[in-house]
């Protein structure tokens, strides 16, 4: 697993977004070296990537016994824009099925009233939003990094001396043991069988008290009452039957005499009337229309062959009187010609040509025709719309028209021939009404059956669930004994499994321990100066407490190691459990070097920090590591980071470099 990137954002000291880039080179250069002088944001971006992975789970620094809401407000940026709020968001990748996977977990959380607070979260995929993933993230982070043993692997150097205390360190071991080994799982296997014969005794408890015979006698007693009451309802039912039975009958013989009295037609007396009306009114129309017609220009269909004959006179009068304007106008003009001819002297040659060639146009136009053609004297505008065709269509609408009349006229004469059959209301009034009177009385009677099959219904449900509850009580009465027996036996087996349990887990932890205790010891050895200072170490199964032995193999407290040896063991510690582990995580060191002197700190710079793990992140001040201890482990640093406070932006800002 690699953390390749950390996003704060108006979180704790830092104000604003700040962008930090964490992957490595893997086993070459696993260091991520952080540099920044006490207060300046070391421990808040530790509790950042702790917060991001386990939210209201997380060990934060600070947090101590505050609610988790109230604590997402204390850590909102003092100087930021309320309607902001904070936010987290950390990148990592891990390898499964020798596939590399990348999640991206994102935490938003602003002020929604004066101490309200609403947190968000989404996680990524691969690039892609995971519903489910999100939703159950608890479930999903404890996969990577276990909650219970993050200790192993996120820790402030100047805090971990504690474990090396007997008592400080058997907590730790506990868990840490638990967790690697799954021995956990048999104390909560342990635990549930002991919920599960609390469970079976309560069922047996109840099963005594179900088989009161009370309860049974209660039970026959209402299924008795129902069983009565679906015979009554069978038995009202058969009579609303025979009385539907005879009615309808009666109905039948009353239809029959209404039918034979005319009571059909009767019934559509209003339709027939309507039906007369409208082919009246449809008679009238037509009528009218055909009036309208007669008045207009049909009559002048009759002289067709005449109205063609007036058509073509009065064309040929508007020709020939065109003409005759034409020729008068003419004379006029050939006048005025020959009077310039005699003002302007022309020769009388010429002037007799001239006058010879006018007076043949003038001759050849006149003998068009004469005035006895003109005898019509109408102009051919008024035949406008009386061709053969307009009077063809006036004759065809005469013609369809006419039809419609006999029509109508043939579907009145039907309307009154069945009006005339229609017998008079006194007729069949009586009929009429009685056969009324019995449809309604058989109307009733259906609505009363359909009730009636209603409450069957329901009763035969009630008998179905009646007598299924009494066949429980009964069933459960004849259990009692036998599942007293097999509650006796469940113990008996609860017992046996609980002490296979126990006797395995002893096994095992004792044969785990066993090499928990070398990996702790070689670690020490590997960071302390002084090699023969501690020959074995022991941990004691039942306490779980951290037992030194010197090189004469004789028991000492730890209080006799220094301060600086302590946190060496304390390292050890957590050294030790994080190789049985066997997970490839990585490992977070807030305050590395803590109190330890110059030669405990080489042993950590040149044999802890660059083994540990594939990935090491070092939050540090410039005291602990300096330059020389820099430079010594610049061969294996991947990224170096400087974190400071800016007062003019009033927060801290992490810079690439260190001191």
């Amino acid at each position: 697993m690699i953390f390749e990137k950390l996003v704060i954002h108006n979180y704790g000291i830092y104000k604003g977004r700040h962008e930090i880039l964490l992957n490595t080179d893997g086993v070459k250069k696993p260091i991520v070296l952080f540099g920044g002088l006490n207060g300046g944001g070391k421990t808040t971006f530790l509790d950042a990537l702790k917060l991001t992975l386990y939210g209201k789970f997380a060990h934060c620094s600070n947090r101590g016994s505050m609610a988790y809401h109230e604590y997402l407000k204390e850590t909102i940026n003092r100087h930021c824009r309320h309607e902001e709020g904070a936010s987290l968001e950390l990148e990592f990748t891990t390898y499964y099925g020798g596939e590399k996977n990348k999640y991206h977990v994102k935490r938003y959380w602003r002020k929604t009233g004066k101490s309200t607070i609403r947190e968000e979260m989404e996680v990524l995929h691969n690039d892609v939003l995971d519903q489910v993933m999100t939703e159950q993230w608890y479930e999903y982070v404890n996969e990577f990094i276990p909650l219970n043993i993050s200790d192993l692997f996120f820790f402030d150097g100047e805090k971990i001396e504690a474990l090396a205390d007997p008592h400080g360190s058997a907590g730790l071991i506990k868990t840490g043991v638990s967790s690697l080994l799954g021995l956990d799982v048999i104390d909560k296997l342990d635990a549930d069988l002991v919920a599960l014969m609390r469970s079976d005794a309560k069922s047996l408890s109840t099963l005594s008290n179900n088989e009161d015979e009370g309860k049974i006698k209660s039970q026959e007693a209402k299924l008795s009452e129902f069983l009565n009451r679906k015979d009554v309802l069978y038995q009202n039912l058969a009579q609303a039957n025979s009385v539907i039975d005879s009615l309808e009958k009666e109905v039948d013989i009353v239809s029959r005499q209404y039918r034979e009295l005319g009571g059909d037609v009767f019934e559509q007396r209003k339709r027939l009337s309507q039906k007369l009306h409208d082919v009246e009114s449809g008679l009238a129309k037509a009528e009218a229309d055909l009036r309208i017609m007669a008045e207009g220009s049909y009559p002048l269909t009759l002289v067709e062959k005449l109205i063609g004959k007036a058509r073509d006179q009065s064309v040929k009068e508007s020709k020939l009187k065109n003409n005759q304007m034409i020729v008068s106008e003419l004379k006029k003009r050939n006048k005025d010609l020959i009077e310039f001819l005699d003002k302007n002297n022309i020769a009388s040659d010429v002037k007799s040509l001239v006058q010879k060639k006018l007076s043949l146009e003038i001759k050849s136009m006149s003998t068009v025709g004469d005035k006895s053609s003109l005898f019509l004297n109408v102009s051919p505008e008024i035949f406008h719309g009386l061709d053969s065709k307009a009077i063809r269509m006036t004759r065809e609408s005469a013609v369809e028209l006419k039809g419609r009349i006999d029509e109508l006229r043939e579907r009145r004469v039907n309307c009154q021939r069945e009006l005339s059959s229609v017998p008079e209301e006194s007729v069949v009034s009586v009929s009429k009404n009685k056969l009324e009177d019995c449809q309604r009385e058989l109307n009733k009677e259906l609505a009363k059956k359909e009730i009636l099959e209603e409450q069957i219904a329901i009763v035969r449900r009630q008998i179905d669930q009646a007598e299924l509850r009494l066949t429980n009580l009964r069933l459960e009465s004849n259990r009692d004994c036998f599942e007293s027996e097999i509650y006796k036996k469940t113990i008996d087996n609860v017992e046996e499994v609980k002490s296979v349990l126990k006797t395995f887990q002893s096994k095992m932890l004792e044969k785990h321990l066993r090499r928990l205790e070398v990996l702790i010891l070689e670690s020490f050895q590997v960071l302390i100066r002084k090699s023969d200072l501690i020959s074995e170490v022991k941990i004691d199964p039942k306490s779980y407490e951290v037992v030194l032995l010197d090189s004469s193999f004789e028991c000492f407290s730890p209080s006799r190691l220094s301060a600086g040896e302590r946190q060496i063991l304390a390292i050890s510690i957590l050294w030790g459990l994080a190789k049985a582990s066997g997970r490839p995580l990585p490992l977070i060191i807030d305050t590395p070097l803590g109190r330890l002197d110059s030669e405990h700190r080489k042993h950590l710079v040149n044999n802890y920090f660059p083994k540990v793990s594939h990935q090491v992140i070092l939050l540090s001040t410039d005291q602990e590591i300096d330059r020389n201890y820099r430079d010594d482990l610049k061969r294996y640093i991947s990224k170096e980071y400087n974190i400071h406070y800016d007062e003019t932006q009033k927060t801290s800002l992490i810079s690439e470099g260190y001191f």
